[in-house]
């Protein structure tokens, strides 16, 4: 994609106010998902990391520079989520089958059940507070963001094409679902 730039001053005005509304509303997502990460004892970097193993698929493990990279974390920062995660039995560190001399970070079963409990908790409220938001918009922002991240340089991991948002009664089935199918593959 060619980047479009011109020497207009509305162009700064208009990236300025852009990033002011992003973080604003990554703000108010922030806010309404807190209650739920404090009932889990978990901070929101912990939450992203199960969340990045578990959509990894079984064995639900990455390697530290994976998720580095996913998480936009640096590796002293991801370090300390690892080693609050290992602690608490969420997470392990086992030899990579490829590179006998480095380590991947895998799920515990602990870390699955987790991981879709928080998930599930998360998506409740999410919903809960984009529900005034029709799904046309919201799956119309989707795209306009996911192609300003492109645009920016953003590679983010291959994630599924969303093109019918679930409502909540539907996700709480699926993730009952997939907790079922999954106690018996752990």
């Amino acid at each position: 994609m060619v980047a479009h730039s011109t020497n207009d001053p509305g162009d700064e005005q208009l990236a300025l106010t852009f990033s002011q509304h992003v973080v604003r509303l990554q703000g108010l997502l922030a806010q309404s998902i807190a209650p739920t990460l404090t009932a889990q004892g978990l901070t929101p970097a912990e939450l992203d990391v199960l969340g990045a193993l578990r959509q990894a698929g079984s064995p639900y493990q990455l390697r530290p520079t994976e998720l580095s990279a996913r998480l936009l974390l640096t590796t002293g920062g991801l370090s300390n989520v690892l080693r609050r995660l290992d602690t608490r039995g969420l997470v392990s560190r086992v030899p990579d089958p490829v590179d006998r001399r480095s380590h991947n970070v895998r799920l515990t079963p602990a870390g699955v059940s987790t991981a879709l409990d928080t998930t599930s908790a998360v998506t409740t409220a999410l919903h809960r507070t984009l529900s005034a938001v029709p799904s046309t918009t919201l799956l119309d922002a989707l795209h306009q963001l996911q192609s300003v991240l492109g645009a920016v340089g953003d590679t983010p991991p291959a994630t599924p094409t969303v093109r019918h948002v679930p409502d909540a009664r539907e996700l709480t089935s699926r993730t009952a679902a997939e907790a079922r199918g999954h106690e018996g593959a752990l």
